[in-house]
């Protein structure tokens, strides 16, 4: 399982979101689009803000 912060909160309403992977070594991360059935809302996250914790089941 894979932890990611997603903005906006709400996600859409088609079958891919964008999402800006980051390694935290100074680069500017990559752009993946990833599968909007395959996030959950995660126990972790706290219900406020602009930002939501999804939870992302990988395929294998």
């Amino acid at each position: 399982m894979t932890i990611l912060a997603i903005h906006p909160r709400e996600l859409p309403k088609t079958e891919t979101v964008e999402v800006r992977l980051d390694a935290g070594s100074g680069s500017t991360g990559q752009r993946v689009m990833i599968l909007v059935e395959r996030l959950t809302l995660s126990d972790l996250d706290q219900g406020e803000g602009v930002t939501a914790l999804y939870e992302y089941e990988t395929p294998y």
